[in-house]
Protein backbone atom coordinates (compact mmCIF):
# COMPACT_ATOMS: atom_id res chain seq x y z
CA UNK A 1 0.00 0.00 0.00
CA UNK A 2 2.94 2.48 1.02
CA UNK A 3 5.71 1.43 -1.71
CA UNK A 4 3.42 0.93 -4.93
CA UNK A 5 2.92 4.47 -6.38
CA UNK A 6 -0.53 4.36 -8.54
CA UNK A 7 0.37 4.76 -12.23
CA UNK A 8 -2.15 7.95 -12.10
CA UNK A 9 0.06 9.63 -9.97
CA UNK A 10 1.73 12.50 -10.28
CA UNK A 11 5.31 11.78 -9.56
CA UNK A 12 6.52 15.07 -9.03
CA UNK A 13 3.75 16.40 -7.01
CA UNK A 14 4.39 13.28 -4.93
CA UNK A 15 7.42 14.38 -4.16
CA UNK A 16 6.74 18.27 -3.06
CA UNK A 17 4.01 16.62 -0.77
CA UNK A 18 6.56 14.32 1.00
CA UNK A 19 9.15 17.53 1.26
CA UNK A 20 6.69 19.48 2.71
CA UNK A 21 5.36 17.67 5.46
CA UNK A 22 9.15 16.59 6.29
CA UNK A 23 9.64 20.53 6.18
CA UNK A 24 6.95 21.51 8.34
CA UNK A 25 7.86 18.69 10.68
CA UNK A 26 11.50 19.59 11.04
CA UNK A 27 10.22 23.40 11.42
CA UNK A 28 8.19 22.41 14.56
CA UNK A 29 10.62 20.14 15.99
CA UNK A 30 12.77 23.32 16.09
CA UNK A 31 10.16 25.92 16.87
CA UNK A 32 8.69 23.67 19.84
CA UNK A 33 11.88 23.69 21.43
CA UNK A 34 13.29 26.83 20.98
CA UNK A 35 11.91 28.67 24.06
CA UNK A 36 13.48 25.44 26.17
CA UNK A 37 16.99 26.04 24.26
CA UNK A 38 17.04 29.53 23.33
CA UNK A 39 20.56 29.94 23.12
CA UNK A 40 20.73 26.63 21.07
CA UNK A 41 18.25 26.94 18.62
CA UNK A 42 18.31 30.56 18.00
CA UNK A 43 21.67 30.34 16.46
CA UNK A 44 19.84 28.58 13.89
CA UNK A 45 17.93 31.45 12.42
CA UNK A 46 21.61 33.30 11.82
CA UNK A 47 23.05 30.35 10.18
CA UNK A 48 22.91 30.55 6.62
CA UNK A 49 23.09 27.23 5.80
CA UNK A 50 20.27 25.83 8.95
CA UNK A 51 18.17 29.12 8.42
CA UNK A 52 15.53 27.03 5.82
CA UNK A 53 14.47 25.20 8.46
CA UNK A 54 13.10 28.30 10.35
CA UNK A 55 11.19 28.91 6.88
CA UNK A 56 9.62 25.76 7.55
CA UNK A 57 5.65 27.57 7.34
CA UNK A 58 6.71 27.93 3.59
CA UNK A 59 6.03 23.98 3.54
CA UNK A 60 1.92 24.66 3.69
CA UNK A 61 1.54 26.88 1.19
CA UNK A 62 3.44 23.98 -0.71
CA UNK A 63 0.80 22.02 0.59
CA UNK A 64 -1.73 25.04 -0.60
CA UNK A 65 -0.21 24.98 -4.21
CA UNK A 66 -0.42 21.09 -4.70
CA UNK A 67 -3.98 20.87 -3.66
CA UNK A 68 -4.80 23.81 -5.77
CA UNK A 69 -3.37 22.23 -8.60
CA UNK A 70 -5.05 18.79 -7.98
CA UNK A 71 -8.67 19.84 -6.83
CA UNK A 72 -9.15 22.26 -9.46
CA UNK A 73 -7.54 19.36 -12.30
CA UNK A 74 -10.36 17.45 -10.76
CA UNK A 75 -13.08 20.33 -11.10
CA UNK A 76 -11.88 21.46 -14.53
CA UNK A 77 -11.93 18.52 -15.99
CA UNK A 78 -15.30 17.47 -14.71
CA UNK A 79 -16.66 20.74 -16.13
CA UNK A 80 -15.17 20.59 -19.56
CA UNK A 81 -16.83 17.22 -19.95
CA UNK A 82 -20.19 17.94 -18.57
CA UNK A 83 -20.22 21.75 -18.26
CA UNK A 84 -21.18 21.03 -15.07
CA UNK A 85 -19.90 19.58 -11.66
CA UNK A 86 -21.89 17.18 -9.10
CA UNK A 87 -22.00 18.88 -5.84
CA UNK A 88 -23.41 16.51 -4.02
CA UNK A 89 -20.83 13.77 -4.98
CA UNK A 90 -17.93 16.43 -4.95
CA UNK A 91 -18.54 17.46 -1.21
CA UNK A 92 -19.27 13.52 -0.01
CA UNK A 93 -15.70 12.16 -1.66
CA UNK A 94 -13.89 15.43 0.00
CA UNK A 95 -15.44 14.24 4.01
CA UNK A 96 -14.93 10.53 3.55
CA UNK A 97 -11.47 11.44 2.40
CA UNK A 98 -10.67 14.14 5.25
CA UNK A 99 -13.17 14.28 7.87
CA UNK A 100 -12.51 10.71 9.55
CA UNK A 101 -9.19 10.85 10.35
CA UNK A 102 -9.31 14.57 11.52
CA UNK A 103 -12.39 13.70 13.69
CA UNK A 104 -10.32 11.05 15.33
CA UNK A 105 -7.51 13.25 15.57
CA UNK A 106 -9.39 15.34 17.61
CA UNK A 107 -10.42 12.76 19.56
CA UNK A 108 -7.15 11.62 20.34
CA UNK A 109 -5.40 14.93 20.99
CA UNK A 110 -7.55 15.31 24.31
CA UNK A 111 -4.90 12.44 25.83
CA UNK A 112 -1.78 14.32 24.23
CA UNK A 113 -3.02 17.90 24.77
CA UNK A 114 -3.35 17.35 28.01
CA UNK A 115 -3.97 20.37 30.82
CA UNK A 116 -3.85 23.82 28.80
CA UNK A 117 -4.43 22.18 25.38
CA UNK A 118 -7.47 19.77 25.99
CA UNK A 119 -9.51 22.90 27.94
CA UNK A 120 -9.15 24.28 24.34
CA UNK A 121 -11.77 21.51 23.59
CA UNK A 122 -14.46 24.06 24.22
CA UNK A 123 -13.45 25.77 20.75
CA UNK A 124 -14.13 21.97 18.99
CA UNK A 125 -16.67 23.41 17.35
CA UNK A 126 -14.72 25.69 15.53
CA UNK A 127 -13.16 22.55 13.82
CA UNK A 128 -16.05 20.33 13.16
CA UNK A 129 -17.00 23.62 11.27
CA UNK A 130 -13.65 23.99 9.48
CA UNK A 131 -13.40 28.04 10.53
CA UNK A 132 -10.62 27.33 13.61
CA UNK A 133 -8.43 29.95 11.64
CA UNK A 134 -10.82 32.62 12.97
CA UNK A 135 -11.32 31.41 16.15
CA UNK A 136 -8.62 32.99 18.47
CA UNK A 137 -6.58 29.92 19.86
CA UNK A 138 -8.69 27.45 18.63
CA UNK A 139 -8.45 23.77 19.48
CA UNK A 140 -5.85 22.40 17.66
CA UNK A 141 -4.12 25.43 16.57
CA UNK A 142 -1.76 23.90 13.69
CA UNK A 143 -4.71 22.69 11.74
CA UNK A 144 -5.53 26.30 10.52
CA UNK A 145 -4.23 25.05 7.35
CA UNK A 146 -6.93 22.47 7.03
CA UNK A 147 -9.82 25.04 7.95
CA UNK A 148 -8.12 26.93 4.96
CA UNK A 149 -8.39 24.17 2.52
CA UNK A 150 -11.55 22.97 3.36
CA UNK A 151 -12.94 27.01 2.75
CA UNK A 152 -11.59 26.58 -0.92
CA UNK A 153 -13.20 23.24 -1.51
CA UNK A 154 -16.20 24.72 -0.63
CA UNK A 155 -16.39 27.93 -2.53
CA UNK A 156 -14.19 27.19 -5.89
CA UNK A 157 -16.79 24.37 -7.43
CA UNK A 158 -19.40 27.55 -6.81
CA UNK A 159 -16.82 30.06 -8.72
CA UNK A 160 -15.91 27.32 -11.78
CA UNK A 161 -19.60 26.84 -12.44
CA UNK A 162 -21.22 30.33 -11.54
CA UNK A 163 -18.57 32.90 -11.83
CA UNK A 164 -16.20 31.49 -14.45
CA UNK A 165 -18.71 31.72 -17.58
CA UNK A 166 -18.92 35.06 -17.59
CA UNK A 167 -15.29 35.82 -17.55
CA UNK A 168 -14.72 35.63 -21.93
CA UNK A 169 -11.03 36.23 -20.85
CA UNK A 170 -10.10 33.77 -17.86
CA UNK A 171 -6.86 35.97 -17.04
CA UNK A 172 -9.37 38.94 -15.48
CA UNK A 173 -10.98 36.74 -13.49
CA UNK A 174 -8.16 35.09 -11.92
CA UNK A 175 -5.97 38.52 -12.01
CA UNK A 176 -8.38 39.73 -9.96
CA UNK A 177 -8.69 36.92 -7.35
CA UNK A 178 -4.81 37.29 -7.02
CA UNK A 179 -4.69 40.98 -6.38
CA UNK A 180 -6.98 40.64 -3.47
CA UNK A 181 -4.86 38.77 -0.75
CA UNK A 182 -1.85 40.71 -2.02
CA UNK A 183 -3.81 43.94 -1.20
CA UNK A 184 -5.73 42.70 1.69
CA UNK A 185 -2.33 41.67 3.18
CA UNK A 186 -0.86 45.42 2.82
CA UNK A 187 -3.83 46.42 4.20
CA UNK A 188 -3.22 44.38 7.57
CA UNK A 189 0.54 44.56 8.01
CA UNK A 190 1.06 48.36 7.86
CA UNK A 191 -2.90 50.11 8.59
CA UNK A 192 -3.66 47.22 11.28
CA UNK A 193 -0.23 45.82 13.07
CA UNK A 194 2.28 48.26 11.30
CA UNK A 195 4.16 45.43 11.39
CA UNK A 196 8.24 46.24 11.74
CA UNK A 197 9.91 43.51 10.19
CA UNK A 198 12.26 41.62 10.98
CA UNK A 199 9.17 40.96 13.80
CA UNK A 200 11.83 39.51 16.44
CA UNK A 201 9.07 38.13 18.64
CA UNK A 202 8.80 35.78 21.11
CA UNK A 203 7.80 32.82 19.90
CA UNK A 204 4.61 32.07 21.32
CA UNK A 205 4.34 35.32 23.43
CA UNK A 206 1.53 37.92 23.58
CA UNK A 207 2.68 39.95 20.34
CA UNK A 208 3.33 36.57 18.42
CA UNK A 209 0.07 35.31 19.25
CA UNK A 210 -1.27 38.56 18.25
CA UNK A 211 0.11 37.80 15.04
CA UNK A 212 -0.02 34.24 14.59
CA UNK A 213 -4.16 34.48 14.83
CA UNK A 214 -4.98 37.69 13.66
CA UNK A 215 -2.97 37.82 10.45
CA UNK A 216 -0.64 34.72 9.66
CA UNK A 217 -3.90 32.34 9.33
CA UNK A 218 -6.54 34.33 8.23
CA UNK A 219 -8.46 32.77 4.36
CA UNK A 220 -8.71 35.92 3.07
CA UNK A 221 -4.65 36.60 3.01
CA UNK A 222 -3.56 33.58 2.39
CA UNK A 223 -5.22 31.71 -0.42
CA UNK A 224 -3.08 32.90 -2.82
CA UNK A 225 -1.11 29.10 -2.62
CA UNK A 226 -4.58 27.51 -3.75
CA UNK A 227 -5.38 29.68 -6.07
CA UNK A 228 -2.07 29.64 -8.21
CA UNK A 229 -2.72 25.76 -8.41
CA UNK A 230 -5.99 26.65 -9.67
CA UNK A 231 -4.28 28.55 -12.19
CA UNK A 232 -1.93 25.79 -13.29
CA UNK A 233 -4.76 23.75 -12.76
CA UNK A 234 -6.74 25.63 -15.71
CA UNK A 235 -3.94 25.71 -18.08
CA UNK A 236 -3.14 21.85 -18.26
CA UNK A 237 -6.66 20.81 -18.12
CA UNK A 238 -8.00 23.30 -21.03
CA UNK A 239 -4.61 24.47 -22.83
CA UNK A 240 -2.35 22.00 -22.28
CA UNK A 241 -1.27 22.10 -26.15
CA UNK A 242 -0.29 25.93 -25.22
CA UNK A 243 1.89 24.78 -22.26
CA UNK A 244 3.80 22.24 -24.63
CA UNK A 245 4.01 24.92 -27.35
CA UNK A 246 5.70 26.98 -24.62
CA UNK A 247 8.17 24.85 -23.05
CA UNK A 248 9.04 23.18 -26.27
CA UNK A 249 9.26 26.16 -28.86
CA UNK A 250 9.92 29.18 -26.21
CA UNK A 251 13.27 27.29 -24.49
CA UNK A 252 14.69 30.33 -23.85
CA UNK A 253 11.96 31.90 -22.41
CA UNK A 254 11.38 28.86 -20.61
CA UNK A 255 14.80 27.79 -19.18
CA UNK A 256 14.59 31.59 -17.90
CA UNK A 257 12.09 31.25 -15.93
CA UNK A 258 12.63 28.01 -14.48
CA UNK A 259 16.03 29.29 -13.10
CA UNK A 260 14.05 32.33 -12.00
CA UNK A 261 11.44 30.06 -10.37
CA UNK A 262 14.45 28.03 -8.36
CA UNK A 263 16.45 30.86 -7.32
CA UNK A 264 12.80 32.40 -5.92
CA UNK A 265 12.82 29.28 -4.15
CA UNK A 266 15.98 29.39 -2.93
CA UNK A 267 16.01 33.41 -1.68
CA UNK A 268 12.67 33.25 -0.03
CA UNK A 269 13.67 29.99 2.06
CA UNK A 270 17.15 31.74 3.12
CA UNK A 271 15.73 34.71 4.21
CA UNK A 272 14.65 35.01 8.04
CA UNK A 273 11.62 37.27 8.23
CA UNK A 274 12.31 37.05 12.55
CA UNK A 275 8.59 35.62 12.98
CA UNK A 276 9.80 32.11 14.28
CA UNK A 277 12.73 33.38 16.14
CA UNK A 278 14.33 37.01 17.24
CA UNK A 279 17.72 37.62 14.75
CA UNK A 280 20.14 39.70 15.02
CA UNK A 281 21.47 39.87 11.57
CA UNK A 282 18.94 40.54 8.88
CA UNK A 283 19.04 42.03 5.20
CA UNK A 284 15.89 43.28 6.28
CA UNK A 285 17.77 46.41 8.74
CA UNK A 286 20.02 46.99 5.74
CA UNK A 287 16.79 48.10 3.21
CA UNK A 288 14.28 50.50 2.44
CA UNK A 289 10.98 50.01 4.76
CA UNK A 290 9.36 50.33 1.39
CA UNK A 291 11.11 47.22 0.33
CA UNK A 292 10.73 45.55 3.11
CA UNK A 293 6.76 46.30 3.16
CA UNK A 294 6.60 44.99 -0.22
CA UNK A 295 8.45 41.64 0.38
CA UNK A 296 6.32 40.91 3.24
CA UNK A 297 3.37 41.80 1.27
CA UNK A 298 4.10 39.34 -1.82
CA UNK A 299 6.63 37.11 -0.83
CA UNK A 300 4.53 34.33 -0.23
CA UNK A 301 2.45 35.22 -3.59
CA UNK A 302 6.32 34.74 -5.32
CA UNK A 303 6.93 31.76 -3.42
CA UNK A 304 3.51 29.76 -4.85
CA UNK A 305 3.74 31.21 -8.42
CA UNK A 306 7.31 29.84 -8.40
CA UNK A 307 6.67 26.27 -7.14
CA UNK A 308 3.28 26.14 -9.64
CA UNK A 309 5.87 26.81 -12.46
CA UNK A 310 7.99 24.24 -11.11
CA UNK A 311 5.14 21.75 -11.14
CA UNK A 312 4.50 22.47 -14.38
CA UNK A 313 7.77 22.70 -16.18
CA UNK A 314 8.29 19.18 -14.85
CA UNK A 315 4.97 18.44 -16.59
CA UNK A 316 6.02 19.73 -19.49
CA UNK A 317 9.43 20.67 -20.16
CA UNK A 318 12.30 18.24 -20.61
CA UNK A 319 14.98 21.43 -20.51
CA UNK A 320 18.16 19.70 -18.64
CA UNK A 321 17.87 22.75 -15.79
CA UNK A 322 14.09 20.79 -14.43
CA UNK A 323 14.91 17.36 -15.43
CA UNK A 324 17.38 16.87 -12.48
CA UNK A 325 14.44 18.75 -9.94
CA UNK A 326 11.65 16.34 -11.70
CA UNK A 327 14.17 12.90 -11.35
CA UNK A 328 14.76 14.04 -7.37
CA UNK A 329 10.93 15.06 -6.85
CA UNK A 330 10.01 11.69 -8.72
CA UNK A 331 12.23 9.61 -6.77
CA UNK A 332 10.34 6.23 -5.26
CA UNK A 333 11.10 7.25 -1.75
CA UNK A 334 8.90 10.06 -1.49
CA UNK A 335 5.88 8.23 -2.34
CA UNK A 336 4.85 6.41 0.95
CA UNK A 337 6.03 9.66 2.66
CA UNK A 338 3.40 11.53 0.73
CA UNK A 339 0.94 8.67 1.47
CA UNK A 340 0.80 9.30 5.08
CA UNK A 341 1.71 12.84 4.94
CA UNK A 342 -2.14 13.99 5.63
CA UNK A 343 -1.98 11.60 9.21
CA UNK A 344 1.13 13.20 9.76
CA UNK A 345 0.49 16.45 9.99
CA UNK A 346 -2.63 15.80 11.89
CA UNK A 347 -0.87 14.02 14.37
CA UNK A 348 2.84 15.07 15.17
CA UNK A 349 1.75 18.54 16.61
CA UNK A 350 0.10 17.03 19.23
CA UNK A 351 2.74 14.11 19.69
CA UNK A 352 5.33 16.73 20.04
CA UNK A 353 3.66 18.94 22.88
CA UNK A 354 3.29 15.41 24.75
CA UNK A 355 6.74 14.05 24.22
CA UNK A 356 9.53 16.86 24.64
CA UNK A 357 8.75 18.16 27.94
CA UNK A 358 8.52 14.30 29.23
CA UNK A 359 12.02 13.36 27.03
CA UNK A 360 13.81 17.01 28.04
CA UNK A 361 12.68 16.29 31.83
CA UNK A 362 14.20 12.35 31.78
CA UNK A 363 17.64 13.51 30.12
CA UNK A 364 18.69 16.65 31.36
CA UNK A 365 21.93 15.77 33.27
CA UNK A 366 22.55 13.14 31.29
CA UNK A 367 22.35 14.45 27.73
CA UNK A 368 23.46 17.82 26.72
CA UNK A 369 21.04 20.19 25.14
CA UNK A 370 21.92 19.58 21.33
CA UNK A 371 21.68 15.60 21.85
CA UNK A 372 17.75 16.51 23.36
CA UNK A 373 16.78 18.58 20.92
CA UNK A 374 17.94 15.33 18.78
CA UNK A 375 16.66 12.16 20.21
CA UNK A 376 13.56 14.43 20.59
CA UNK A 377 13.46 14.84 17.23
CA UNK A 378 14.32 11.37 16.20
CA UNK A 379 11.70 10.26 18.22
CA UNK A 380 8.91 12.63 17.10
CA UNK A 381 9.49 11.90 13.68
CA UNK A 382 9.42 8.19 13.50
CA UNK A 383 6.53 7.95 16.11
CA UNK A 384 4.26 10.11 14.34
CA UNK A 385 5.20 7.98 11.10
CA UNK A 386 4.32 5.06 12.57
CA UNK A 387 1.03 6.03 14.16
CA UNK A 388 0.06 8.02 11.21
CA UNK A 389 0.31 4.79 8.93
CA UNK A 390 -2.00 3.12 11.27
CA UNK A 391 -4.31 5.97 10.59
CA UNK A 392 -4.16 5.66 6.75
CA UNK A 393 -4.44 1.58 7.01
CA UNK A 394 -7.73 1.58 9.53
CA UNK A 395 -9.16 4.77 9.05
CA UNK A 396 -8.34 6.46 5.67
CA UNK A 397 -7.96 3.55 3.36
CA UNK A 398 -11.88 2.00 3.85
CA UNK A 399 -12.89 5.10 3.66
CA UNK A 400 -11.34 6.15 1.03
CA UNK A 401 -12.90 2.81 -0.41
CA UNK A 402 -15.87 3.64 0.34
CA UNK A 403 -15.76 6.47 -0.93
CA UNK A 404 -14.33 4.89 -4.59
CA UNK A 405 -17.11 2.56 -3.95
CA UNK A 406 -19.65 5.66 -3.96
CA UNK A 407 -18.43 7.40 -6.59
CA UNK A 408 -18.19 4.33 -9.32
CA UNK A 409 -21.81 4.29 -8.26
CA UNK A 410 -22.83 7.87 -9.12
CA UNK A 411 -20.39 6.93 -12.46
CA UNK A 412 -22.36 4.61 -13.43
CA UNK A 413 -25.94 6.86 -13.22
CA UNK A 414 -24.35 10.33 -13.95
CA UNK A 415 -21.07 10.38 -15.11
CA UNK A 416 -19.54 12.23 -13.46
CA UNK A 417 -15.19 12.27 -13.02
CA UNK A 418 -13.55 10.26 -10.53
CA UNK A 419 -11.72 12.15 -7.94
CA UNK A 420 -7.89 10.91 -7.92
CA UNK A 421 -8.01 8.11 -4.53
CA UNK A 422 -5.36 10.07 -2.18
CA UNK A 423 -6.16 13.54 -2.46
Amino acid sequence: MFLERPAHNLKSIDGIRAIAVLWVIIFHVWIFQHNTYPELLGKVAQNPFLVWITKGDLGVDLFFVISGFLIGTILFKEYKRTQTLNFKSFYLRRFLRLFPVYFFSMIIALFFLHGAGAEKWVTAWSNLLYVNNYVFKSYMGWTWSLAIEEQFYIVIPFLIVFLFPKFRKKWILFSVLAIIPVVLTYYYSVHIFNFEIPYNREIFGEQWQEWFWGYYMLTHLRYGGLLSGVIAAYIHVNHSEKAVHFFKHKTKLSNFLIALSLACFAIITSLSLGQAAPVEESIFYDLPKKFVVCYEVIHRELFSYAMVFIVMACLYSKSRIIKPVNTFLSAKIFYPIAKISYSIYLFHVMFMEWLFPMISEYAEGSLTSLQIVFVNGIISLIGSVAVAALMVIFIEEPFNTLKNTLTSKRQGSTSTVSIVSNL
